[in-house]
């Protein structure tokens, strides 16, 4: 089992540590009784019997010196000496049996039965502890003192100097041996350039006897060029002021005794000494490699034959000539970092690799190989190799012969032939040559039989006019003539001919072929098939302008009509359409049926418009239209407009389903709302806009008013978040009185916003961009947490009534959020009226049903706001029980004089009683409305006839006083 290397394995001091130790093995064989009276003189001065002076290596102890007994070394384990490590102090133990490191130790148990021991260690000029210089003694000692350890100290320094001199010596004659039997030149010289010390090579290269070197000037072995170099060594080391300088070995000339010049490898160290310099020199005689290399360059290097050598076991090229780089493509470098496979196919490689590991001193192949090129080009090579030794390494020496053309000569006569025919045949489109001089045919192929519908033996010295009629050969004839005339290659596109397929269309290539005088000898013609290729395009051409579901032009094919119309200056009208509805009807009848839908508006769409309009589809249930206007100017678009209202709000079948849907249109006339696209599309889509909120089945023409009012709700929507973070809001509330009695029963919530710098904001105008932004339902949570909170504070018999808006309804939050205002305010939930509009139920019906039942199943009371006003269907009334329906104020206005509204609010009321509803009537305002709501029977009333909104510390008093009997709303049929 080998020994692990305690360098690598113990801590990285160690192993220096154990480096020195080695350098000093040189004294367990030789001579050194220097030491042996150090170890002496300290056994005389302790009078002790036994001092040694010891090394530790890895596993041992060991002796440079001994006095008192003869032992041949001890392991480390047992070693005193070892602990002596651990410190650069004097390690001292008194009395061996009495310390707990050494009692059961064997050399204090037998013999030498060690019980007293003093060890100095021996501390090298790097700081490295080699071993001790000891005392030992059987008898234990307490009187060792400090003068006694400086003592031991010191002659420990006086070992550890001796040490090094024996070792300065040791290495002094190794030196001197290695410089007598090195074959390169050795030479010292001293500051003033005289050589101090040649050894034997020096004085066989430069051809002198021992006595002719030393003390002569180095300048009779070197030329001049070469002692400038020195010179130069010697001011650098000057100006560096190190101890040491040396620079790498560089080929020169040298001179020798009677020889002259001779080629030589130079190289120098300089270095202090006592306050001068010493220079040494090493001087390789390299005139034997220098003809070597003249030789392998005549017949390597500049070999016209491609050649190179690789190394036998990594394959990688040691050597490549000028030949085989020129012929395989690569600079010098770049090959020298390729190997041998490299030049291979991969395919080829492995099998490569076996040729040279199996073939014997020479190798020849039998026949070409493929060898690849730096450009991935394939040459044909006839391989030649040998194996040598160069440069000390068991190497392969390749020649090769390019044999690339010759095969490629050979081979290409004899395939031209059949590559072309086989080029011509396989080529699908038909090839064809004429005769210049007559137009027949002299070749055809295979495609052309198939394109033609006939056999070439057929056509063979057939022209045109004997396949086509004379119209269409005559237009073949004069096409060739120009041709040849030009006599340059002539592509013709789309080029039509009559086949028994029918008409087909070619993409044809001629040209004309001269003979040897230069004249038309022939006409080469290929014709490509490309009718299915132009469908396709034209396919292509269509599909990137159209829209795949209905085949109206598309976003892009919009965007290029627009500007198209705009640059005409003509005036016209951007009519942008969103249908309404569609997305319930996608959601109820699924994906299918709405593009079902969507294909027979798109056809109904198209029916209505001019002939000069585009309808386009933008995407999703998003058109529009651009109308090129006539003489009746604006009124052509609202009669366009109309015209797609209705036929938009017919009735469709759908998989059997009669589907009704609307649209709301916005319109923007150009050039008076705009002059570029980007102005133009805005516009419309704000009038849009307009339409939509409006109702739907509504179409707008853009108005300036709509920007101011755009840019007043953009600001809005900035500064909503600020309202609500900064306190802006508050709420007023407005009584609601019961209709027999005149007491306030309720009170509704109402929301102001006093901006500091707008002031009051209507929330009309708020109300709507909370709802486009989003934050109403932040809003709506504040709303609803600050009135339960007022309302706790009011008489017990008054409810508070709060809108929810249907953003509210998206999520999971608003029942959490109506139980946590409950809660935190103590408000009882059956005093909670939460108000609610039809346009809830314009989506989602069955999910918000259920958040309704969970509103209730708290115990809050759900009222319908503004009832009659909405577009949703009435069967909602029978998935839910409202508490309470509120009649629109619209209704109210002109319930005294219009029997038209009177028969809306009686049939309201009637509804209300059928499903135990309370019914409330908004708006009221005279007291004819009054008489007249109460001759109904509706419940309750709520208007300016009994109270405006007021802040909450205004309607506390009036809650008091309508507690107390002293506030009672009335009207005249009281």
């Amino acid at each position: 089992m080998t020994q692990a290397d305690p360098s690598q394995t113990w801590s990285n001091p160690e192993g220096k540590r154990l480096q020195e130790v080695r350098s000093y093995g040189f004294l367990r064989a030789g001579s050194r009784s220097s030491l042996d009276q150090i170890v002496k003189l300290a056994a005389r001065v302790f009078n002790v019997p036994t001092s040694l002076l010891s090394f530790l290596d890895e596993d041992t102890q060991w002796f440079a010196a001994q006095t008192g007994f003869d032992p041949c070394g001890t392991t480390r384990d047992l070693s005193f000496c070892a602990h002596a490590l651990d410190s650069a102090e004097i390690l001292v133990v008194a009395d061996a049996r009495a310390d707990d490191r050494f009692r059961s130790n064997a050399l204090v148990t037998s013999d030498p039965f060690i019980r007293f021991y003093a060890g100095a260690p021996l501390v090298t000029s790097k700081g490295h502890i080699l071993g001790t210089l000891c005392i030992i003694d059987t008898l234990p000692r307490e009187d060792f003192s400090a003068e006694d350890r400086e003592t031991l100290q010191a002659m420990a320094n006086l070992a550890m100097d001796q040490l090094e001199l024996n070792r300065s010596a040791e290495m002094q004659k190794a030196a001197l041996c290695l410089n007598q039997t090195s074959p390169d030149a050795i030479i010292h010289i001293d500051a003033g350039g005289m050589i101090m010390y040649a050894n034997r090579a020096a004085r066989t290269i430069f051809g002198y006897q021992e006595d002719e070197l030393v003390n002569s000037p180095i300048d009779k072995l070197l030329p001049v060029k070469l002692q400038k170099k020195m010179a130069a060594v010697v001011r650098k080391f000057r100006a560096s002021r190190s101890e040491f300088l040396s620079f790498t070995p560089i080929e020169a000339i040298g001179l020798h005794k009677s020889a002259g010049e001779i080629p030589i490898e130079f190289s120098a160290g300089i270095w202090a000494s006592n306050k001068s310099f010493c220079m040494g020199v090493i001087v390789r005689d390299i005139e034997e490699r220098k003809r070597r290399e003249a030789s392998f360059e005549m017949l390597f290097d500049r070999n016209p034959i491609p050649m190179w050598i690789f190394d036998a076991g990594s394959l990688d090229f040691l050597a490549i000539n000028d030949a085989a780089c020129a012929l395989y493509g690569y600079t010098r470098p770049e090959a020298l970092t390729k190997n041998a496979l490299d030049m291979r196919p991969a395919e080829e490689r492995e099998e490569i690799r076996a040729t040279i590991k199996d073939f014997g001193d020479f190798y020849q192949s039998e026949r070409p190989g493929t060898h690849v090129a730096a450009d991935g080009g394939l040459l044909r090579v006839l391989t030649f190799a040998r194996r040598l030794r160069h440069n000390n390494k068991d190497c392969v020496v390749v020649a090769n012969v390019d044999v690339t053309e010759r095969d490629m000569a050979q081979n290409q006569l004899a395939s031209t032939e059949i590559f072309l025919n086989a080029v011509v045949e396989s080529i699908p489109s038909m090839v064809f040559v004429k005769d210049a001089a007559s137009g027949k045919f002299v070749l055809l192929n295979k495609a052309g039989e198939r394109l033609l519908g006939t056999r070439r033996e057929d056509l063979i010295g057939k022209s045109d006019f004997d396949l086509f009629d004379v119209k269409e050969a005559e237009r073949f004839r004069k096409a060739d003539e120009a041709v040849m005339a030009l006599g340059e290659l002539v592509t013709i596109e789309n080029e039509p001919i009559s086949t028994p397929a029918g008409m087909r269309s070619l993409r044809t290539q001629k040209i004309g072929v001269p003979d040897a005088n230069g004249n038309p000898r022939y006409l080469l013609g290929i014709s490509e098939d490309v009718t299915e290729r132009l469908e396709v395009e034209q396919q292509n051409r269509h599909m990137s302008l159209h829209d795949i579901l209905t085949d109206l032009p598309n976003r892009h094919s919009f965007q290029v009509g627009l500007d198209r119309q705009l640059a005409s200056s003509e005036p016209f009208a951007l009519i942008m359409i969103d249908l309404d509805r569609f997305k319930g009807i996608n959601d109820t009848l699924g994906h299918q049926a709405g593009d079902e839908l969507l294909r027979q508006i798109a056809r109904e769409m198209v029916s209505v418009k001019g002939d000069q309009d585009i309808v386009a589809r933008l995407g999703g249930d998003e058109f529009s239209v651009i109308h090129k206007l006539d003489g009746a100017g604006d009124a052509s678009a609202n009669k366009l407009a109309d015209r797609l209202i209705s036929v938009l709000a017919k009735p469709y079948i759908i998989d059997g389903h009669a589907v009704s849907i609307g649209c709301s249109l916005g319109i923007a006339i150009s050039p008076g709302h705009g002059s570029t696209a980007d102005v133009l599309i805005k516009r419309a889509d704000l009038a849009l806009y307009v339409a939509k909120s409006t109702g739907e089945g509504e179409a707008r023409l853009f108005e300036s008013s709509m920007e101011t009012k755009a840019d007043r709700e953009r600001l809005l929507r900035g500064e909503l978040q600020n309202a609500l973070t900064n306190e802006q809001f508050h709420l007023d509330f407005q009584p609601i009185v019961d209709a027999e009695t005149g007491k306030i029963v309720c009170c509704e919530a109402l929301l102001r916003w006093n901006h500091p710098k707008l002031g009051s904001i209507s929330p009309t105008e708020f109300i709507p961009a909370a709802e486009a932004s989003g934050l109403i339902v932040s809003i709506g949570r504040w709303v609803l947490e600050q009135a339960c909170n007022d309302a706790s504070r009011w008489p017990s018999d008054v409810k508070v009534a709060v809108n929810l808006s249907p953003r509210q309804f998206s999520g999971f939050g608003l029942a959490a959020s109506v139980a946590k205002a409950l809660a935190v305010s103590g408000l009882t939930p059956d005093r909670l009226e939460l108000e609610i509009t039809e346009s809830v139920f314009l989506s989602d019906t069955d999910d918000n049903i259920r958040v309704l039942n969970g509103l209730k199943s708290l115990g809050a009371r759900i009222a319908l706001d503004d009832f009659g006003t909405g577009y949703s269907s009435l069967a909602y009334l029978r998935k839910f029980s409202f508490d309470k329906l509120k009649i629109d104020r619209s209704f109210v206005t002109d319930v005294a004089v219009s029997d038209e509204n009177l028969a809306i609010v009686r049939a309201i009321i009637g509804l209300g009683r059928s499903f135990s509803a309370i019914v409330t009537a908004e708006g009221v305002e005279t007291n004819d409305q009054c008489d007249c709501l109460r001759v109904e029977g509706c419940d309750q009333l709520q208007g300016y006839l009994f109270s405006k909104p007021v802040a909450s510390a205004e309607l506390i008093p009036m809650l008091r006083e309508a507690q107390s009997g002293q506030f009672t709303a009335t009207c005249s049929a009281r």
